[in-house]
């Protein structure tokens, strides 16, 4: 009995796609890994900054999410905006603006990716086209 509540369980775990965003893929996938990066380095810089001043320092990375187009709703802009703030030893802080944009695709259920997904927000599924064809033509030929 237990045996079939368990197969149950996990055919319906199959059957849903996952909807969470994966995000630390997509940093690297956006702006091909320079926001990562960016942020990265900025850890690293604030982190000494800090050590050596005895002061606090900030990371504040905002993200912006727009429409793209008008006629395709699974695609958005995303704006990637980073504010460091370095603590100086004797006096003030050094701040720095970083701001990126890029594009990304919204699946079924609101999960991000960079990649155009086959199930999209509107739970329909994109069309295959196999490699070799370059048109489709409707109706009788």
């Amino acid at each position: 009995m237990t045996e079939a509540i368990e197969e149950v369980q996990e055919t319906s775990k199959q059957a849903t796609p996952d909807r969470t965003t994966d995000f630390p893929t997509l940093m690297q996938q956006l702006d091909a890994g320079v926001i990562a990066n960016v942020l990265g380095l900025a850890l690293s810089n604030v982190a000494l900054a800090v050590a050596n001043s005895n002061k606090k320092g900030t990371i504040t990375l905002k993200l912006d999410i727009k429409p793209n187009s008008t006629t395709d709703n699974s695609i958005v802009d995303v704006i990637s905006s980073i504010k460091v703030t370095e603590p100086k030893v004797n006096h003030g802080s050094k701040v720095e603006d970083f701001q990126y944009g890029s594009v990304a695709f919204v699946g079924y259920g609101g999960k991000l990716s960079y990649d155009r997904p086959k199930l999209d927000v509107n739970h329909q599924r994109q069309l295959e086209i196999p490699a070799g064809i370059n048109q489709l033509k409707v109706g009788t030929y």
